[in-house]
Formats: C-alpha cells, structure tokens, sequence
C-alpha cells in the first residue's frame, strides 16, 4: 500500500514538472520549431473553405484507402506522389480556441498518465538515483523516436520540429525523473525495508 502511494505521488508530481516544462518549453524554448508562416494565407484559407465541408485530416495527394484500386490507380497515384507537391492537413471549419481549459485539462491528464507509468517502472528498478533518473530521459527519447519519428519518416514532417520535439521529451522526462526517483526509493532499499520489518 504504501509503495502504491509514493508511485501515485511520484505520478502526480512527474506530472506537475511535465506540465510546467511544457508551457515552458512549447511557449519560450521551442517556440514555432519547424514550422514555417504559410504564404499568401488569406487565399490559401478560402479556397480550403469552399473544397473542404468537414473537419478531418487530410492527406494529398489522397490515396485511395478503401483497398480497392487497381494496380493501374496506384501506379498513377504513386507517380503523383512522386511529382509533389505532397503534405497533410488538419482542418477544423469552424476554428476553436488556441489555450482552452479543456485543452489544459487533457494535456495535464495525458501527462498524468504518463507520469503514472513511468513512476510504476520506477519502482520496480534496482539503481541507484540518477540511473532511475535516467532511465525517465530515456523513456523520453523511446517516446519520441516510437512516434515522432513516425511522422518525420513517413509523412515529411520538418528536420526542426522533429529534433524539437526530442529535445522536448527528453529533457522534460529528465525533469520529471529527478523529481519522481526522489519520491519513489530504490526497489532494493524498499526490499530492505521489509525485511527489517518482519
């Protein structure tokens, strides 16, 4: 019971560092890395407004993905892609707000969930402070190269925004990890404990 309590501490303040190192990272650090201001904007959004209906995400040149094309579709398709210009498109028609409570609120849960996690690998780890604080950095990069990596090789995404978002990951979970491994003892010294106490 009480190891459930320092991996839920640990959780929660993993999470808090996270949260805070977030706002930091994303609105002073790292801020707009990778991306570029789009040209000619005004023209761009209109004509989106009058092709596109419904929110979604888009991809393009679109493949076909209900897995009935003919080897003459894909071809042609294949040879679109190759010519460009090629990309992806997050539309919502109706716009939303850039900082909202609710977006807060599942970014703070996300985190919380991730801290949970790596607080419970942390308790079953026999190392000392800094290795425990270093495998949190390191499931920081796992992270970021199990799915960041996804979309910086397969769909393009930029040099910048993907090395950013290691940086971010992998400092952060450093963070967070110096703050978790203090909360959450040594699987060996809790072992200790237990048997002093029998």
């Amino acid at each position: 019971m009480r190891r459930a309590k320092r991996v839920i501490a640990a959780g929660l303040a993993g999470a808090v560092a996270m949260f805070i190192w977030g706002a930091l990272s994303h609105l002073a650090l790292l801020k707009g890395a990778g991306f570029t201001r789009l040209p000619n904007e005004e023209i761009v959004v209109a004509a989106l407004r009058t092709s596109i209906s419904e929110d979604g995400l888009y991809f393009f040149p679109s493949p076909d993905f209900s897995g009935k094309t003919t080897a003459a579709e894909t071809a042609a398709w294949e040879a679109q892609f190759r010519a460009g210009p090629t990309g992806m498109i997050v539309y919502h028609r109706s716009g939303g707000s850039p900082v909202s409570p609710k977006k807060l609120l599942l970014q703070f849960l996300s985190e919380l969930f991730a801290a949970g996690i790596g607080g419970f690998v942390l308790s079953l780890i026999v190392a000392p402070y800094w290795k425990r604080v270093l495998v949190m950095g390191l499931l920081g990069a796992f992270s970021c190269l199990s799915v960041s990596a996804i979309y910086w090789n397969w769909y393009g995404f930029p040099h910048a925004f993907f090395l950013a978002q290691c940086v971010d990951k992998v400092l952060g979970w450093l963070l967070a990890g110096s703050v978790m491994a203090a909360i959450v003892p040594e699987a060996r010294t809790r072992q200790a404990a237990a048997l002093r106490a029998q």
